[in-house]
């Protein structure tokens, strides 16, 4: 806690030595071609933002899960939700284990694989995810595509809620064709009582998410990252703008705090926290509204 108020982190993840040697091995299946090009842009990467794409060392999960939880305390979180990046990520759910009810984890499949739903049903039911996460950027799809629905269909029966990542994103293969928020509207509309999360406030699709806000009632955003997609606009537009349009069209009801944290080399993104959480205390919120952003919605949503 922090000044009373309850923190639940929305949207965190965790990158092991087994994630690298995975990325390792799609890239390679790609061809040569595409893995010299993979190399070149990782290589860009390190340089510009100074990391890397792993923990730095193969601790046990459950060491990195008692560390994460030395690190949430330090920082004055109560519990997080860490979200998984590739189908076969099983190593989440131990680490999830390892974390002793304070993390709770969003699985993902491949929405074109005919077992998806079956595999969904599979990891809620038997490891105890809270929920789907989908790439429609990166896994290529368009989210209103009826081959995607009995996964959905799926989600609605397990009572479970999906994030979408959409717009731009630091994944080398992603492919903007498939970034749109609106491609979500047909299925806001075709299920309603699946609750559907849009991360980092779009990524520099803002203004489509208020679009599908005048629409519907089943979406919410979450604030998570740098969300450093505003520098990317044409006009001008500072994160504390976003949040007050935000907050008059979704309401705090539906809008979810998150960081994004993912290295816990690099430590929990302390910093994120502290921003947001002065912009929305600026904002007027009343401290129940501000519980809801902090903890309540993704509580609500996730039983967590």
């Amino acid at each position: 806690m922090i000044d009373g108020i309850e923190i639940i982190d929305g949207h965190m993840h965790i990158f092991t030595s087994k994630l690298t040697e995975r990325v390792k091995a799609r890239v390679k299946e790609k061809g040569p071609e595409y893995e010299k090009a993979f190399g070149t842009w990782q290589e860009g990467f390190r340089r510009k933002y100074n990391t890397g794409f792993s923990e730095e060392n193969d601790d046990p999960l459950e060491k990195i899960a008692t560390d994460w939880c030395a690190e949430l305390d330090r920082c004055g979180l109560d519990k997080a939700l860490f979200i998984g990046l590739y189908p076969e990520e099983d190593e989440l759910t131990d680490f999830i284990a390892a974390g002793k009810g304070r993390f709770t984890g969003f699985c993902t499949v491949d929405p074109l694989d005919p077992r998806a739903p079956e595999l969904l049903r599979k990891r809620v039911k038997e490891e105890g995810y809270a929920g789907l996460k989908l790439y429609p950027p990166t896994q290529c799809f368009l989210p209103s595509d009826r081959a995607v629905y009995p996964l959905y269909e799926e989600a609605e029966a397990l009572s479970i809620p999906i994030m979408f990542h959409l717009g731009i994103t630091l994944s080398y293969d992603t492919d903007l064709r498939y970034a749109d928020p609106l491609e979500l509207h047909p299925v806001l509309r075709d299920f309603p009582e699946v609750n559907i999360i849009v991360p980092h406030f779009g990524s520099g699709y803002f203004r489509e998410l208020l679009f599908l806000a005048y629409h519907v009632n089943n979406l919410y955003v979450d604030t998570s990252g740098t969300n450093v997609w505003v520098k990317y606009l044409p006009y001008q537009l500072e994160l504390s703008e976003v949040f007050v349009r935000a907050l008059d069209i979704f309401g705090p009801e539906r809008i979810i705090f998150g960081t994004d944290s993912r290295m816990l080399t690099r430590g929990y993104r302390e910093g994120i926290l502290k921003d947001q959480l002065g912009i929305l205390r600026e904002s007027g919120l009343k401290s129940e509204e501000l519980s809801l952003i902090m903890a309540g919605n993704i509580s609500r949503l996730t039983g967590i």
